[in-house]
């Protein structure tokens, strides 16, 4: 969808706080009226196998890639301690890398696009012809998160481990419910089965407004939860679903 088409919708985004703050900036630059209404909640894992994955992965790494602010915390406090001096950080946009200096003492590549993909082909391209000694990356994700930058990396032969320092979680069962109607929404983005339970849990939707998905899984929880679909992205990302909406 082009710009002028954005012009003044409003539009719901249902994803966690940090995550949908992201994409309302990027829908606002595009003239959109972005409503964040987060649909998940996140939490540390903070058990102590995954402080000690984490402490050895980190032993073996050159690179840590944090996608969230919320992930890099996680990090931090899982270490209990600096950062290996061989260790250098590539977050995925400002926030995480704002995060990364404050939690972490340093970051060392910023994803120019602000997302994984993004940030997972830019250190990609930055380790392609590197020694093999410094070819390793941990990334600290979500349990059950997208793994657009291992993807990325590993289609450039680059060894790369990963550790799940958070989860997210729908937002549990309202007693009343947000009437969505109020906030003249237009349109609503779902990008994940889990932002699909939260929003049923929370809200209730205006008849007239349309249903954009990221993809398959998260249109088939839609419909099961008894939402009509509207379109589906071809890609999964934000471009993916601005284009679906066209």
């Amino acid at each position: 969808m082009n710009a002028r088409a954005l012009q003044g919708r409003r539009i719901l985004v249902t994803r966690a706080q940090e995550d949908g703050e992201r994409w309302a900036e990027a829908l606002s630059r595009l003239g959109a009226a972005p409503v964040v209404f987060p649909c998940l909640v996140s939490e540390p894992i903070g058990d102590a196998a995954t402080a000690e994955a984490l402490r050895a992965g980190m032993a073996a790494a050159t690179w840590l890639v944090v996608t969230s602010a919320r992930g890099t915390e996680a990090v931090a406090r899982l270490l209990a301690g600096p950062l290996p001096e061989h260790t250098r950080v590539a977050a995925v946009g400002p926030a995480t890398a704002r995060a990364a200096i404050e939690h972490l003492g340093r970051v060392d590549l910023v994803a120019s696009a602000s997302t994984s993909e993004a940030l997972g082909a830019e250190l990609a391209a930055l380790l392609r012809y590197a020694p093999s000694s410094t070819r390793s990356v941990l990334v600290a994700g979500a349990a059950g998160g997208r793994q657009d930058a291992e993807m990325e990396l590993a289609a450039a032969h680059i060894t790369t481990r990963r550790v799940d320092v958070y989860r997210t979680s729908p937002v549990p069962p309202l007693a009343r419910k947000r009437e969505l109607a109020a906030d003249r929404v237009d349109d609503v983005l779902l990008a994940s089965p889990s932002a699909v339970t939260g929003l049923v849990n929370c809200a209730v939707l205006p008849k007239e407004v349309r249903v954009i998905t990221i993809g398959a899984t998260t249109s088939a929880a839609a419909v099961a939860a008894g939402l009509s679909v509207t379109a589906e992205a071809r890609w999964p990302n934000l471009d993916g679903m601005l284009e679906a909406m066209t």
